[in-house]
């Protein structure tokens, strides 16, 4: 498979990827990246040798993305960046875009990063946050969900947020893994856990707490 990642922070779930390709958890996927400004997941990638293009964003239709995604030639495109991507764009490219999004949509569209989580921990007081693996299309976080992973309310801000982006890294997999049909991505025993859904196609817990702090030291 190859996936490509459109970038512009620290690039967590490029990260996450590379790490797990690295380590063996995972097989078979070729990363590549995009982003329309200098940001640490493109230094990552310069570091790492992996394929990346830096771009112009263009609000309207953006020719040097098209071009770039061209180029690629991704079966999946992750938009973890912060932009909207035009109509035109989406519908060249529909069915190939999915988005991570830390909340449980519907609730909280249109939020940035961990927006939803702050707004929800300190103003409403929100009991399950989440992460949700969407299908993009030419409305603001509105496309067909595919997968979605509660957190329930802990005491610490701090371990929603870890915990929200760990769930998300696992149904980003699990929907690929859903998407593309092929069985060949990782090799392990499938464990059901409450908090996911659909359930996840393989056993979380081989990504161990070794593993996630070598991935927050990236």
């Amino acid at each position: 498979m190859k996936l490509c990642f459109l970038v512009s922070g620290n690039g967590g779930n490029l990260k996450f990827f590379h790490l797990a390709l690295k380590e063996k958890k995972i097989n078979n996927i070729n990363l590549f990246a995009i982003g329309y400004k200098n940001c640490k997941a493109l230094e990552y990638c310069k570091e790492q040798n992996l394929k990346f293009k830096l771009i112009n964003y263009a609000r309207t239709y953006n020719k040097e993305l098209v071009e770039a995604l061209e180029n690629f030639d991704c079966d999946y495109i992750v938009t973890t960046w912060h932009k909207v991507i035009d109509a035109t764009t989406v519908n060249l490219f529909k069915g190939k875009l999915i988005n991570l999004h830390y909340s449980l949509l519907p609730a909280f569209k249109g939020t940035i990063g961990t927006q939803a989580i702050n707004e929800g921990f300190y103003k409403l007081n929100t009991q399950y946050f989440g992460a949700t693996v969407h299908f993009v299309d030419e409305f603001v976080d509105n496309g067909k969900i595919i997968s979605q992973a509660i957190v329930k309310r802990k005491n610490n801000i701090n371990k929603i947020i870890n915990l929200v982006f760990r769930r998300g890294c696992m149904i980003l997999l699990n929907s690929l893994i859903i998407l593309s049909q092929k069985n060949n991505i990782i090799k392990s025993d499938y464990n059901e856990k409450l908090w996911y859904s659909p359930s996840l196609l393989f056993n979380d817990e081989i990504f161990d707490e070794t593993f996630w702090k070598k991935l927050s030291l990236l």
